[in-house]
């Protein structure tokens, strides 16, 4: 399968056996979403290629929509939902679209039917609702129940002899129960004869589902294994090849910005908004500082409202001395301000993917090379050419859509983007959802780098190993406020952990006796 000079697939193998679940593992930009698009009829693979379902040739390439008559189904790594309908828009059509026969739509009953159906997979969210306004985790457990759905409907043709679900980094927007219920519905799945192939960079997740691991690494398989017969750092060494040694492990945490004779670089005081209930912090210039919480604990909102992306109730933010009144404050006037922001749903909020990897890496500085109203062209692209080296984005190729790159190479952009304004302040949130182990070593060297230069650093994060290898102090949130601070020694996963499960669960003692954390 290639991309203009670019081979993303190099004579790949795969296999799925009936009743197996199998892992597809490998670095970002090695070659899954692309053979699990070529398998859902988007991509279009060289000739060559054949494809068997069930003992039956056929014919590559598929048509789109041609894997609902093949008993396929797919959760994409951006969900591929149609994000202006609503949850049961989308239903109904995807039930539609598998159908034999048309039918005319009773929207009413419609909607009764699929809050009933939501309820039996203990999904709560709003029938009526439409996508982009449901929260990320919502977003995926609709286009789960759809997959599930759409597997039932196979199971009941003739036509169909075998389904297979393919999962294509699912679990990215989910917290832990929603894992679980995830996992559980994949094996009921499999149990009642379907297959399914799990996508993820988690090997923890991996080998609680999964029965084998199978490894892309540059287009081309490197292994495959029974998951009880490997370990983890075999995994690793098929996944990034001789890299390895310089990624497994605690990374060394910088020791700047936790001094004494540091400067202030960021305040907020009195932040409200959202799920934070009262909140004050200051980021000392070039120190990281990581904040910690269980989804609803208010974590998550911090960084929207620090950027003016949601709007909050009171609070204060100090950049550089400015000090900017968060309820009136917009997007605009936070990257005015020098902030910067990094969100968590990057084909969402963080890109534009129908616009080239020069548009949107450059697309908050063209006002320095423009000249008498005019874009310099040549100076842009000599830019873009270093942002794409310094960040190694793969392919380097400026004119690709951005949409069409990995999901680390388009977070690599993302980070060259903002990095170029040279900000005062980063606002960070899962910075590495859904990258894999080599991107993330990479975006930790760059943040740390960026920070090195006198940038402060906030940095939301679910995952509590990377917290405690990037970040030089870290701030637990529960309802709505920051319970604890830990510092120096006090900086690890484990204790981490502690904090965020120990303060969850007695927010309520901790509020009245404010002494007894210690």
């Amino acid at each position: 399968m290639r991309f203009g000079s670019f081979c993303a697939l190099k004579d790949v193998d795969f296999r799925v056996e009936r009743g197996e679940i199998v892992g597809l593992l490998g670095e970002n930009g090695c070659g899954k979403s692309t053979l699990v698009k070529v398998l859902a009829g988007v991509n279009v693979p060289d000739e060559g290629g054949s494809l068997w379902l069930s003992g039956r040739q056929v014919p590559l390439p598929l048509l789109p929509g041609q894997f609902r008559d093949l008993g396929l189904s797919f959760v994409h790594q951006d969900l591929g939902l149609a994000r202006t309908l609503t949850v049961a828009e989308n239903l109904v059509f995807a039930e539609t679209a598998s159908a034999k026969s048309r039918r005319t739509i009773n929207w009413r009953r419609e909607v009764r039917r699929i809050e009933h159906l939501l309820g039996s997979y203990r999904v709560n969210v709003d029938p009526q609702a439409p996508i982009n306004q449901l929260p990320p985790v919502g977003q995926a457990l609709v286009a789960i129940v759809r997959a599930a759905e759409e597997l039932k409907a196979y199971r009941e043709r003739a036509d169909v002899p075998q389904s297979i679900l393919f999962l294509d980094e699912p679990t990215v927007f989910l917290p832990e129960n929603e894992v679980e219920f995830l996992f559980d519905l994949v094996r009921t799945i499999v149990r009642e004869g379907a297959s399914a192939v799990f996508i993820s960079h988690d090997l923890g997740a991996v080998r609680a589902l999964c029965d084998r691991a199978v490894v892309l690494r540059d287009g081309e398989l490197v292994g495959e294994a029974a998951i009880d017969a490997v370990t983890d750092r075999e995994l690793i060494d098929m996944i990034v090849g001789s890299a390895s040694g310089k990624l497994v492990g605690r990374a060394h945490r910088p020791a700047g910005g936790t001094g004494p004779a540091a400067a202030t670089m960021c305040e907020v005081d009195g932040l409200r908004g959202g799920r934070v209930r009262g909140v004050d912090l200051a980021v000392r210039s070039a120190e990281i500082v990581g904040i910690a919480g269980l989804l609803g604990s208010g974590a998550e909102d911090i960084p929207y409202l620090c950027f003016g992306s949601r709007r909050s109730d009171s609070g204060v933010l100090t950049v550089g001395g400015r000090r900017l009144r968060l309820p009136r404050m917009r997007p605009f006037d936070a990257v005015r301000a020098g902030v910067a922001l990094v969100p968590a749903d990057r084909r969402r909020d963080g890109i534009a993917p129908t616009l080239t990897v020069a548009e949107n890496t450059t697309i908050l500085v063209n006002e320095r090379y423009t000249r008498f109203g005019r874009l310099q062209a040549r100076r842009l692209g000599d830019l873009v050419q270093r942002l794409l080296e310094k960040f190694d984005v793969r392919p380097r190729r400026p004119d690709a859509r951005l949409g069409e790159l990995s999901g680390g190479n388009q977070q690599r952009v993302v980070l060259a983007k903002w990095l170029e304004i040279d900000p005062r302040l980063l606002l960070l949130h899962e910075p590495t959802q859904g990258v894999d182990i080599a991107a993330r070593a990479e975006i930790y060297r760059l943040v740390r780098e960026a920070a090195a230069g006198g940038m402060a650093t906030l940095w939301v994060s679910s995952d509590f190993e990377e917290l405690a290898t990037v970040c030089d102090r870290v701030l637990v949130m529960a309802d709505g406020v920051v319970r604890a601070e830990l510092t120096g020694d006090e900086v690890r996963e484990d204790a981490i952990s502690a904090a965020v499960y120990y303060y969850s669960t007695t927010a309520a003692s901790v509020l009245s006796d404010p002494g007894g954390h210690e």
